[in-house]
């Protein structure tokens, strides 16, 4: 008997990080465009970079902050703090990714990947 499952190959993998800490592994190559891909998986029309490492890039609403029932993303801010971004907390669903050496935007490494899915991610890149 053949197996007619089919295997999915994820293109662009990121992680994305509810407001309620839950991680899922998603794929940025699976919608239209990238940009696509983070509106539908941030839940948001404007999005935006919070570059963290010269690699890895946080992906947030751009008007998450300012909605009337803005929910504080306490995983995402506590990654984006221990690599240097202390100015604010981050609020809603947050996607992390890479980037090229170009700045465009990429799927992540399993090392990233497994980082991010194991808190390894929390280890300071910055002295404060």
């Amino acid at each position: 008997m053949n197996d007619t499952r089919t295997q999915t190959t994820v293109i662009a993998q990121a992680v994305q990080i509810g407001v309620d800490g839950c991680l899922e592994v998603i794929d940025l190559g699976a919608r239209e465009s990238t940009g696509a891909a983070l509106r539908s998986a941030i839940g948001c029309c404007w999005f935006d970079v919070v570059r963290l490492t010269d690699e890895l890039d946080m992906w947030i609403d751009d008007e998450g902050a300012i909605v009337a029932d803005a929910e504080v993303n306490l995983m995402a801010t506590a990654i984006a703090r221990a690599h240097g971004a202390i100015w604010q907390p981050f609020c809603g669903v947050v996607v992390f990714a890479a980037h090229d050496g170009n700045g465009a935007t990429v799927g992540l490494s399993d090392a990233q990947r497994d980082a991010l899915l194991t808190g390894a991610v929390f280890v300071p890149t910055v002295n404060h």
